[in-house]
């Protein structure tokens, strides 16, 4: 009995299908089936109905699992004791945010790579929801998502909250017109209609009417970076999105207008409980030490 044919097994179990859990694993699907047939072979028993989809556990197959779950678990605690994922990190598949990529992707990666230095790591940049479902796909092993997160196969740690706030180009700004948000016309460039950013801002404009305005929603915080810098309207950003760099990057300014009626945006970092453990509190761990 092989640890690769275990974690083979549990993956099929929880995923439903023999191509999910190669995805997951890294591997061909030909190998996951190769792996559970000669668990089957050695135990003398079958583990999954063939016949069914997606794949169902026979009666035998779930009372292995009982045990394979405890395994697998024993052995993630005896590496975490002994050295958690130092020198160990093969691949990691970290989704953010676009609104984040500038402060944790580098971040991140550059932690990776300083104990793990032949390590491929990818990034997918999407919305949060997209970011859950492919976290819940086993298409990526760790996310920065907006929550709170309460979903039983995932663990959620509470990572950062931000702010939001105003930005212009840096002609509109020398002006001096814009005191306050009723003195905006034409365009206001924010986050996506389905962000709590775009609704509350949308419901505060029609409650003060504020009807010469256009609000323009973007899932692209650069996209929302660039329209400002050509004047083409005034956007509201989270605040770790306005940093030195930027500014001079984009040529643009931050205003001195209200905010409050924003909620701030709490992000959180998930990983899968069945996933690589190992990784999700290490990548956890880095983004706690260096906020």
């Amino acid at each position: 009995m092989e640890f690769r044919q275990l974690e083979a097994f549990r993956a099929i179990a929880t995923l439903g299908s023999f191509s999910a859990a190669a995805q997951k694993l890294h591997t061909t699907q030909p190998a996951i089936s190769s792996r559970v047939q000669a668990l089957e072979i050695e135990l003398g028993a079958e583990l999954f109905d063939r016949g069914s989809r997606p794949a169902r556990l026979t009666v035998t197959g779930h009372r292995l699992l009982r045990y394979v779950e405890q395994i697998l678990d024993s052995a993630n605690d005896i590496r975490r004791v002994v050295g958690g994922a130092l020198g160990r990190i093969s691949i990691a598949r970290i989704g953010i945010p676009s609104a984040l990529v500038s402060k944790w992707g580098p971040l991140l990666m550059s932690e990776i790579y300083k104990d793990n230095p032949q390590a491929k790591v990818e990034l997918l940049i999407d919305r949060t929801n997209a970011l859950r479902q492919a976290l819940e796909n086993c298409e990526i092993d760790f996310a920065l998502v907006i929550g709170p997160v309460d979903v039983p196969n995932l663990i959620s740690i509470p990572i950062a909250c931000y702010g939001y706030c105003w930005i212009t180009n840096k002609q509109t700004s020398e002006t001096g017109k814009l005191e306050s948000i009723s003195d905006i016309t034409g365009h206001i460039f924010t986050y996506s209609k389905t962000s709590s950013a775009f609704r509350t801002l949308s419901e505060y404009l029609k409650d003060n009417g504020l009807n010469g305005v256009e609000l323009c929603g973007s899932n692209s915080t650069d996209a929302i970076l660039h329209m400002v810098s050509k004047g083409l309207g005034v956007g509201l950003v989270m605040s770790t999105v306005v940093d030195p760099g930027s500014l001079a990057f984009y040529g643009i300014r931050q205003l001195n207008l209200e905010t409050k009626m924003i909620p701030n945006a709490e992000y959180w970092a998930i990983y899968r409980r069945d996933g690589d453990v190992l990784l999700g509190e290490y990548l956890v761990d880095v983004c706690l030490n260096r906020k």
